[in-house]
């Protein structure tokens, strides 16, 4: 491997500003499938208008799961969650549009509809930040 390309790779992968996000994550009904995660710094990205800073793929194998971002700058965010049970990789609704599969938001908003960014954000300190999420 050409070290010339790897040295300025290695700077930029280790942020000074790096601060991790845990995720305690409970209330998971079945212990299959997969959790998405998405981190979102905007609205637009929340909203899925834009790009999320982070998402994540977990596979669950309990009612709870611990979930850790590394590497995210300090900063304002929100996080949005779906349990895919059954392994179609969408969130499955009903005809009204209700979820059948289980979701949730940071701040534990959202138990009746998608909240709006601002009551999802949180502060993501440069020491790290834990939240406890609970899976509608």
């Amino acid at each position: 491997m050409n070290l010339k390309l790897l040295l300025p790779a290695l700077l930029l992968g280790a942020s000074a500003d790096a601060a991790t996000l845990t995720l305690n994550l409970e209330g998971l009904q079945e212990a299959k499938g997969h959790v998405y995660i998405s981190v979102a710094a905007d609205a637009d990205a929340f909203d899925g208008k834009g790009r999320p800073t982070a998402v994540q793929r977990v596979e669950v194998t309990g009612p709870k799961l611990t979930v850790t971002f590394p590497d995210l700058a300090p900063g304002t965010y929100a996080v949005s969650l779906f349990h895919d049970a059954n392994g179609n990789g969408k969130l499955d609704t009903n005809f009204i549009g209700i979820p059948k599969e289980g979701y949730g938001f940071s701040n534990n908003v959202g138990e009746r509809g998608k909240p709006k960014f601002s009551e999802a954000k949180f502060t993501l300190a440069a020491e790290g930040t834990t939240l406890d999420i609970v899976v509608f």
